[in-house]
């Protein structure tokens, strides 16, 4: 008798415990079927050639993902929480992000009334908030984004750059140019901090370790800040970002500093961004994208002009149009188009249109 009882007390405190834990299986799958001209710029700076692809592909509202998620309840309104995501592609299975199998982000940590301390492969603060403002956000269709142009080695030429190490930093920079610059979204071996909601205001910081330094350079290593105001109709963010791209020969950055706002007039959404992105040793460019949004029930209309403009990577302008209607609270149907015209490729277009779907569980 006396054992039963210890051993109805070890179940109880274990089903007790387990009360306290959560964990959560979710993703999205979206895949489209598009029409995608890219322009690109050969090794000289001036020769161009567009090729109209019809593919289907994964990930045009959102990239395709799934993940698990969860918290433990510490006490004392402490809790452990960690999440992993994996990203996929629709259209042929594969994993992405260059085949890891957790590549969206990986992060365990603690949370409490303050805020989230975590620890692992992040989303950037910047990339939040970049995200997070724009009418149509970082999908591909953005115009901040769409098809992009193939500009790596022209850029790398204009700056009259010989280093292989420079070139290749370059590329995070200019390989995949939309109307704004490029930047990388995530960081390995990172550690980030974001506040809780004080009465609208939210501010986050990540540090990532390059762990790659040598005996004769430093490692290299990201730097990303942000701050949010998000009270009624009011949205404002505020946003840096520096990644040491290499230390070989010498320390090479490209800097973001973000600054932008939204106002919800109920009927619909105004959104604007300004970026000033900058690689070590080269000009500034200057960087806008205005954008609305207006809800009508099950569909959602949404616009955005955006350009970067300067002395780096020339001058590149585009818009996207975009239509959205929700067959559930899960499903979503929305067709797409951006235009981007480019000045480093000869003022050539690149160009997509897409019809897809969207499944959120």
């Amino acid at each position: 008798m006396k054992k039963t009882l210890i051993a109805l007390a070890v179940l109880a405190a274990s089903g007790a415990a387990m009360a306290q834990a959560t964990v959560t299986l979710y993703g999205i799958v979206d895949v489209n079927v598009q029409s995608a001209k890219r322009a690109t710029v050969d090794s000289t700076g001036t020769g161009v050639a567009g090729v109209t692809q019809t593919k289907l592909e994964s990930g045009g509202q959102n990239g395709s993902r799934w993940g698990l998620k969860g918290s433990e309840d510490l006490g004392g309104g402490l809790k452990a929480v960690f999440d992993l995501q994996n990203g996929f592609a629709v259209d042929t299975g594969a994993s992405g992000q260059g085949g890891l199998l957790f590549g969206r982000h990986a992060f365990v940590g603690l949370s409490n009334s303050v805020g989230t301390l975590t620890f692992g492969r992040h989303d950037t603060p910047w990339d939040d908030m970049f995200g997070g403002i724009l009418a149509s956000g970082t999908n591909v269709f953005a115009a901040t984004n769409g098809p992009g142009l193939d500009a790596a080695g022209a850029v790398a030429l204009r700056a009259g750059v010989v280093n292989a190490d420079y070139v290749k930093a370059l590329k995070s920079f200019a390989s995949n140019v939309g109307a704004w610059t490029g930047y990388n979204s995530r960081a390995n071996n990172s550690i980030k901090f974001t506040s809780a909601n004080f009465s609208g205001f939210t501010v986050s910081a990540l540090y990532a370790l390059g762990e790659d330094a040598t005996a004769a350079f430093g490692a290299t290593h990201t730097t990303s800040l942000a701050g949010q105001y998000a009270n009624g109709p009011i949205t404002a963010v505020l946003a840096y970002q520096d990644e040491v791209l290499t230390t070989n020969p010498s320390s090479i950055s490209l800097k973001n500093i973000l600054a932008g706002g939204a106002y919800n007039f109920g009927k619909f959404k105004l959104s604007a961004a300004f970026n000033e992105a900058k690689v070590t040793d080269a000009p500034k460019q200057k960087e806008y994208a205005f954008g609305v949004s207006v809800p009508m029930n099950a569909l959602t209309l949404r616009a955005q002009v955006a350009q970067s403009k300067g002395d780096f990577l020339g001058k590149s302008t585009g818009y996207d149009l975009e239509a959205l209607y929700d067959l559930s609270k899960r499903t979503t149907l929305y067709t797409s188009y951006v235009n981007t015209k480019h000045e480093l490729a000869n003022d050539e277009h690149s160009s997509m249109f897409a019809m897809g779907l969207r499944h959120k569980f």
